[in-house]
């Protein structure tokens, strides 16, 4: 189904050596780097037309892996001549309700995402739930985990999965009575949250065992597995830095040094975030999207090379001309900037001229 990476890549090995300077500078805290993202709609439109519903996840299994992947296949062969830094790559698309299921619980899709219900009515009782692997979606997950990767094998493209953090695990698991965990029951708290770091480490092995089947072999395929773990704090979006650094750093932190290096997201709406996320040990990246009617990162780059401390930061731009008018700027730090584009052809020629500033 799939050609090779570097049919849909042409600069693969330049954009893979670009990459890798840039998360190794961000390790030793070292700026200078700032890449460019194109994102024509071919990069996500193809998600409103897979209806999550449409399958039955007991025997559709393999249908769902074939329609994700020819979609996903798609979208790579029209943007295969832009020269940014974008990387194709496998993963599956389920929803938010995957990232929980796997612990316990049930999953309720819907068209184009999927929910799951808070399974922990008191904070001890994660004592109460079965050994972790033995959950229906977590032997699921890892079919269709398999079911991809034997699709997309022989191309090389890498695989990448996310996972939520120790918190955002903890959250979920318990809904908004966590909330009151963080001054009522702190130290069974922590006792949860060092079970979902558990959780999330086995789970992370396993898949990536699996990718390392299948993608062992090739020059890019591990690309985004091995060594690395890639994690969400959006709970914490919810909470004061204190409370951060109390409850959800030491866990998460836990999970980084377990893999290696960590790749992670927040919002902007909390910003005060990036400074207490980049200041985790081995922290190569850190996606902050923009949220409606919340600070914007393009335009407080000074604060966040300070707070970023050389991890990278992948932001969001409305428009070219805020990256030529803050290029100064964000050379004193690590960046990669997104920015949406009406077409393939835009694309190209906005990519090129980053690419000439840039030099």
């Amino acid at each position: 189904m799939f050609n090779k990476l570097e049919h849909y890549k042409p600069n693969i090995k330049k954009t893979m050596k670009m990459i890798e300077k840039v998360y190794r500078d961000a390790i030793n805290h070292q700026g200078g780097n700032v890449t460019f993202r194109a994102l024509p709609p071919s990069d996500y439109d193809f998600y409103d037309k897979f209806d999550l519903t449409k399958y039955n996840y007991e025997n559709d299994i393999e249908k769902y892996a074939q329609d994700l992947c020819q979609l996903l296949r798609k979208s790579y062969d029209l943007r295969k001549d832009i020269d940014d830094n974008m990387i194709p790559t496998i993963s599956p698309m389920l929803g938010i309700g995957d990232y929980s299921a796997f612990v316990t619980g049930d999953i309720d899709f819907r068209p184009d995402t999927s929910w799951s219900s808070p399974s922990l009515k008191n904070v001890e009782d994660w004592k109460k739930l079965p050994p972790i692997g033995t959950a229906k979606w977590y032997k699921k997950f890892l079919e269709i985990e398999e079911y991809m990767l034997q699709i997309a094998a022989e191309s090389g493209i890498p695989f990448m999965r996310g996972f939520f953090s120790p918190l955002d695990l903890a959250g979920t698991l318990r809904g908004d009575g966590i909330y009151y965990d963080f001054y009522d029951s702190p130290d069974e708290l922590h006792e949860l949250l060092n079970y979902c770091a558990d959780a999330t480490i086995m789970f992370a092995e396993d898949i990536y065992t699996l990718a390392e089947k299948y993608l062992g072999n090739t020059k890019y395929g591990m690309f985004y597995s091995k060594g690395m773990i890639n994690m969400s704090e959006d709970i914490a979006c919810m909470i004061s830095g204190d409370l951060y650094r109390e409850f959800a750093a030491p866990h998460t932190q836990r999970v980084i040094d377990y893999f290696g290096v960590g790749h992670m997201h927040t919002h902007s709406r909390s910003m005060y975030l990036v400074k207490e996320i980049c200041s985790l040990n081995n922290v190569a990246n850190l996606w902050l999207p923009t949220d409606p009617n919340a600070p914007r990162p393009i335009e407080h780059i000074d604060e966040l090379v300070k707070d970023a401390n050389g991890v990278c930061l992948a932001i969001d731009c409305d428009n070219f001309s805020e990256i030529e008018s803050n290029i100064s700027k964000l050379k004193k730090g690590n960046f990669s900037i997104t920015l949406s584009v009406d077409n393939i052809e835009e694309a190209i020629k906005l990519t090129d001229k980053f690419n000439e500033i840039i030099k």
